[in-house]
C-alpha cells in the first residue's frame, strides 16, 4: 500500500478540502431533523498518525449545530473515521494482518500492539456488520473478503496511482465518520 502517504502533508492537505467539501454539501442540506439552519461547531481533536505540519489543520473536527433543534450535524469524513484518535489514513495503513511496512509503520506513529489487535478486531468483525457496509457492499460485483479487510478493499479501487487510489477509498469509507452512519 502507500505508506509513503502519511509523512506527505500536500496529501493530508488535499484530505482536508475533501472534508471541507463534505462539510459544505452537508450545511447546504441543513438539519436532516428539522431542516433548520446548521451553524458551525467544530470540536477540537488530537489527531495522531498526521505529519506536524498539518497537525493544526487536524486539530478540529468539521461540525455543525441545527439553528432550530440544537441538534448536531457531524458530516462525512475522508480524515476521521469516527471517535478514532488516528486520523483514517492510519487505519487504513496500518490495520492489515503481517505485513514487514505495516509494522514498521505502526511503531514509526506509536500505535500500540492492543491497539492494533482493536482495529482489526473492528474491520473485520465490526465493520462488515455496519449499515454502512451492509448496504455498501452490493456495489461490488464479487464479494470482498471481511476477513482481509481493510486490504481486500484495495483491489477494488482502480485509480492509476497510490494517492488516487486510497482517496476513492477514504472517499467510499467517509459515511463512517458522519453521525448518521456512525462508525
Amino acid at each position: 500500500m502507500c505508506h509513503n502517504l502519511l509523512q506527505d502533508p500536500a496529501f493530508f492537505r488535499f484530505l482536508s478540502r475533501i472534508d471541507a467539501e463534505l462539510a459544505a454539501e452537508a450545511r447546504r442540506c441543513r438539519c436532516p431533523h428539522c431542516a433548520g439552519p446548521l451553524h458551525v461547531a467544530d470540536y477540537p481533536r488530537k489527531p495522531r498518525g498526521c505529519p506536524v505540519a498539518v497537525r493544526a489543520e487536524y486539530a478540529h473536527r468539521l461540525s455543525f449545530t441545527c439553528g432550530w433543534c440544537e441538534t448536531r450535524t457531524t458530516p462525512a469524513s475522508v480524515r476521521f473515521l469516527g471517535r478514532r484518535v488516528y486520523v483514517a489514513l492510519a487505519l487504513m495503513l496500518v490495520s492489515p494482518q503481517g505485513g514487514i511496512a505495516a509494522r514498521a509503520v505502526a511503531d514509526r506513529l506509536a500505535v500500540s500492539p492492543r491497539t492494533l489487535s482493536r482495529w482489526r478486531t473492528w474491520w473485520r468483525h465490526i465493520f462488515p456488520t455496519t449499515p454502512f457496509w451492509r448496504s455498501a457492499r452490493a456495489r461490488f460485483l464479487s464479494p470482498v473478503a471481511s476477513e482481509r479487510l481493510p486490504e481486500s478493499l484495495w483491489a477494488r479501487f482502480g485509480a492509476p496511482t497510490c494517492p488516487e487510489r486510497m482517496a476513492q477509498i477514504l472517499v467510499f469509507l467517509s459515511p463512517l465518520g458522519s453521525t448518521t452512519m456512525g462508525a
